[in-house]
């Protein structure tokens, strides 16, 4: 079987919906970004809130109430990540020139 588990998808996608729809409340321009699902025996998968600015990556990521109910929501909706990490293209485009691909290793 693959690393990558491909069979999960659908309700990662669904999940990760429920998650964008709560993060947009507070940050409207927020995208989402994942590493996964894959693994075997137990499948994972880590969701990255994606904001512009450190600024509002710092409101989400200093909210642990907030990071608890968009845990609480992912579980509900199917496949909870593993973990969840805020950055923003602020930092990205400062610290990794611009690659999130650098930024997720």
């Amino acid at each position: 079987m693959s690393f990558f588990r491909t069979d999960l998808e659908p309700t990662v996608i669904r999940t990760e919906n429920e998650i964008l729809g709560a993060v947009r409340r507070l940050v409207p321009d927020a995208e989402l970004k994942r590493i996964g699902p894959m693994g075997l025996p137990t499948p994972s998968w880590s969701c990255w809130i994606a904001t512009q600015t450190d600024k509002d990556r710092d409101r989400i990521k200093d909210d642990a109430a907030f990071l608890a109910k968009l845990y609480d929501l992912a579980a509900s909706s199917g496949f909870a990540p593993s973990t969840f990490v805020v950055q923003s293209q602020e930092t990205v485009d400062r610290d990794y020139k611009g690659s999130w691909f650098y930024a997720m290793r």
